[in-house]
């Protein structure tokens, strides 16, 4: 390795570099979307792998499509910095890790450096109606499916690991399904934070190291792997057409597609949500708790799940059971804001203001920039000063 000064700073703003004198490879680890500066995901175990590590965020939420602030103005140049720390460094295997935004920025920029990729849910598709990227990206992509071409021209294994909770991701993974250098992994039961579900397990450490070690994902880790590669054509065109009714509230179709995946995989979970939420939209509740219910006895985890189950048994009359599930879930999922924010109002319902405030608040700290969080806050706040 060569003993000259490194090409940029080891700490930035956006980027963390940890040098191992010994290690003959990088790993890089791109963060999700809403990560302030400084911060990373998969700061802890990274930290653990013996091996060149570099921790790359985009605080912009641009998809790192502008590269990464504090290594480069562009993503050209942030493409060239980081070869400079390979050719540095004297990186004979460079390893691409990342989730969400980080997942397509895993597979765009390890594409561009040549690695060996591992990303968890990712958009393969920029800027799709009622996606992430659509409602963050500040410019419209030219080529929204650029990354397609550039997968496709790829000679190397992408491998994904996806839950089967979550429509969007499955759609998402069903764009690549047919390449050849691409293996996807399901997870039933899972929802779009892969890793920390991974992490909860005790699983997610081996899971990377074994990777930067072979390259390769060690399913065998998993007693939950779905039936993803038993999904055809039609099953994803009727998963997009479900997902596309349902965000536009054209619920009765929504339904139909739906229904259409049931008659062909009965225990498909996120075609039972997905029915169980046109219902609970529709206010039928009983229809609603019937398809929620299912749902939750394949994915009893799924916070999402159990809180419209809530909404919906609560709405038929049992309060006293949809409070006992929104306590359950605060204690499961303690970030979970929505929960606070459903017990509030049902605390109010029985006149307990303070405890309500209490909740209103807590919801609110969690996510400040939601404005009905704010409103009964500050509302409740007031009447109580």
């Amino acid at each position: 390795m060569s003993n000259s000064e490194f090409p940029t700073s080891l700490k930035g703003d956006n980027h963390s570099i940890f040098v191992r004198p010994n290690s003959s490879k990088l790993v890089i680890f791109f963060a999700a979307i809403n990560m302030q500066e400084n911060q990373f995901n998969f700061w802890q175990l990274g930290r653990e792998i013996d091996e060149n590590v570099i921790f790359v965020n985009d605080p912009s939420n641009q998809w790192y499509l502008n590269g990464v602030p504090s290594l480069g103005a562009s993503l050209d140049q942030t493409i060239i910095c980081l070869k400079k720390w390979i050719n540095h460094l004297d990186v004979k295997e460079v390893y691409t890790v990342g989730t969400s935004m980080g997942g397509h920025a895993a597979i765009h920029y390890g594409i561009e450096l040549g690695a060996n990729i591992l990303s968890f849910p990712a958009e393969i598709i920029l800027g799709e109606p009622y996606s992430r990227s659509i409602q963050n990206l500040e410019q419209d992509i030219v080529k929204k499916d650029f990354l397609l071409e550039k997968i496709a021209n790829f000679d190397r294994t992408i491998h994904m690991i996806i839950g089967e909770s979550t429509l969007k991701d499955l759609i998402n993974a069903g764009y690549i399904k047919g390449f050849e250098n691409v293996k996807v992994y399901s997870l039933l039961g899972t929802d779009h934070y892969v890793p920390s579900v991974i992490s909860r397990s005790s699983k997610l450490y081996t899971l990377l190291m074994n990777f930067v070690s072979t390259g390769m994902v060690q399913k065998e880790l998993f007693s939950n792997l779905g039936n993803f590669n038993l999904y055809d054509d039609e099953l994803f065109a009727d998963l997009a057409e479900a997902y596309q009714n349902f965000s536009a509230a054209n619920f009765e179709k929504a339904i139909f597609y739906a229904k259409r995946i049931l008659t062909r995989f009965p225990a498909f979970e996120s075609a039972l949500y997905i029915i169980g939420d046109s219902y609970l939209q529709r206010k039928e509740y009983q229809l609603a708790t019937n398809y929620l219910a299912r749902a939750i006895i394949l994915a009893p985890n799924n916070a999402d799940y159990l809180f419209k189950y809530s909404h919906a048994i609560r709405m038929l009359g049992d309060k006293k059971s949809s409070l006992h599930i929104l306590d359950t879930l605060i204690q499961k999922f303690p970030n979970y804001a929505k929960a606070y924010y459903a017990r509030g109002n049902m605390q109010i319902e029985e006149g307990n203001e303070l405890q309500a405030l209490e909740s209103f608040k807590l919801a609110f700290s969690l996510n400040s920039k939601n404005k009905k969080f704010e409103n009964e806050y500050l509302k409740l706040f007031r009447k109580m000063q």
